[in-house]
């Protein structure tokens, strides 16, 4: 999607630097016409007005043909033609005209035999350009022929060698369909549907998942508890892993999208940058994959293996990812905008500097993992739990976050931005917030922060700050309760 949104980007900026000189020199010829037609010029006015519908002509043209991909051989030859006539076009008229009405008159015998000479060698002229036209033509149409029939050979050669049960034949047809999708853009929808199926027709099933990825993690094989078989390849052959990288390839990547892989083991695939918007994952063995700036926008991953995915900078939001098992995965500077991690295992994972903002991780596990600057706006963190390892949210923003319920423990808060986040019945134990900001928080009560490790250069409400004081020393047992909504900052 990122990739369709770059190119529409490239193809407005040269609309607009065409456009704009056009639109200029329209106005300069219709301008030009005015004034001709005023001082009373009709041969000027004439040809003003016939180089403007040329010109008209050739845009309709371009504009035309701008959708016919076969068509650009034609489009070549048409402005060559439009060149040709807008710069001969006079001439070639006055040759002709003189055949219709002749002008001899008044003439010398001598002027008038020079005068027929010219007259011939125009008319031959006419004719070898004519001829030569014809012949640019018939070229153009045997090129392409011979282009498309050539194409079409190699693309059989190349589905003749994915039905061989050798790996590297196989690796060669995969080879031969990229090199096809880049040399012969036309075709490149047709191929990478074709590699799309290879992939799902080689690439080994990881079996049925049940929620938080458990038994996903037991198909692919890979830190599987002691006392577990492992099965599944820990990376893709080569021509599986290959027929992944032809569909990341330029033109491919605008048909790429949507590909559906659910409940395949690609354990250990590398997919950087590669286009999975819309894509079907769900149920699939992603353990040890790199996907460092893939598009997974929309794309779902329910009960998705995602162990250690490496996915830095990767676009993810709107992504359905919720049972997905995300332990050890890394999604540092990833946009997780929307993102459904309901009942996630993110425990060990490492979120630092993502955007999270209004993402939903109700009941996921939380211990270990690392959310450092992360953004968290709006989030829905209700129900989630972190008691093996304290989490990490060092300078996160919690702003408007849901934390209801939410264990805590031991928690590392510095300098986070709690700010109107809701806190009802969070456990809080041990947790540092130093420097933390916990102005208009909602639920927070006195008891919680009681049981905090620190609340150092805490940001807290006066109210609360004195019933903690009140607290601490016996005296403020009437306080207790939540106060965070009685006096404002």
């Amino acid at each position: 999607m990122a990739y369709k949104k770059n190119v529409r980007a490239v193809r407005a900026v040269l609309a607009g630097v065409v456009a704009v000189p056009g639109a200029l020199f329209f106005i300069a010829m219709y301008v030009s016409l005015i004034e001709a037609l005023l001082k009373g010029n009709k041969v000027a006015a004439w040809w003003l007005m016939v180089e403007s519908l040329a010109l008209a002509v050739t845009i309709f043209l371009i504009v035309w043909l701008r959708y016919r991909r076969d068509r650009q051989i034609g489009l070549l030859i048409g402005l060559l033609v439009v060149g040709a006539t807008w710069l001969w076009g006079p001439h070639l008229w006055d040759a002709v005209s003189s055949t219709v009405v002749p002008q001899y008159k008044g003439l010398t015998p001598a002027e008038r035999a020079q005068a027929v000479g010219q007259y011939r060698l125009a008319v031959v002229q006419a004719c070898a350009a004519a001829g030569g036209v014809i012949a640019l033509l018939y070229t153009a149409r045997n090129y392409r022929l011979i282009r498309r029939g050539q194409v079409t050979d190699r693309l059989s050669k190349a589905l003749e060698r994915l039905e061989s049960t050798e790996e590297f034949v196989r690796l060669g047809g995969i080879l031969a369909l990229q090199q096809i999708i880049h040399d012969a853009p036309a075709q490149a929808e047709h191929v990478t549907h074709i590699v799309r199926t290879f992939v799902r027709r080689q690439a080994p099933k990881s079996g049925h998942s049940t929620s938080l990825g458990v038994q996903a993690a037991a198909a692919s094989g890979l830190l599987l508890p002691p006392g577990r078989a492992a099965s599944g390849p820990e990376r893709p052959a080569a021509d599986v892993q290959a027929a992944l990288t032809a569909l990341n390839t330029r033109h491919a990547k605008l048909y790429s999208s949507r590909i559906d892989l659910s409940g395949y083991h690609l354990a250990g695939a590398h997919m950087a940058r590669q286009n999975l918007h819309g894509a079907q994952l769900s149920r699939a063995v992603l353990t040890d994959a790199v996907l460092a700036r893939a598009t997974l926008g929309r794309a779902s991953l329910e009960n998705c293996d995602l162990r250690r995915v490496r996915a830095m900078g990767s676009r993810c939001n709107d992504a359905q990812m919720n049972g997905a098992d995300l332990r050890e995965a890394v999604f540092i500077l990833a946009n997780m905008v929307a993102c459904d991690l309901t009942g996630a295992d993110l425990r060990n994972a490492c979120l630092s500097k993502s955007d999270l903002q209004l993402a939903t991780l109700m009941g996921g596990k939380l211990s270990g993992a690392h959310l450092v600057s992360t953004d968290l706006t709006k989030a829905d963190l209700t129900g989630v739990r972190a008691e093996e390892k304290p989490v990490r949210l060092d300078g996160s923003c919690l702003y408007q976050a849901r934390l209801n319920g939410a264990v805590l423990r031991n928690a590392s808060l510095i300098g986070a931005k709690l700010r109107h986040a809701d806190l009802t019945d969070a456990d809080l134990t041990g947790a540092d917030l130093t420097r933390a900001d916990l102005r208009e928080a909602r639920g927070l009560t006195a008891d919680q922060l009681l049981t905090a490790g620190s609340i150092e250069k805490a940001q807290l409400d006066p109210t609360l700050r004195a019933a903690c004081r009140r607290s601490e020393h016996g005296t403020g047992t009437e306080a207790r309760g939540p106060v965070s909504q009685e006096v404002q900052p």
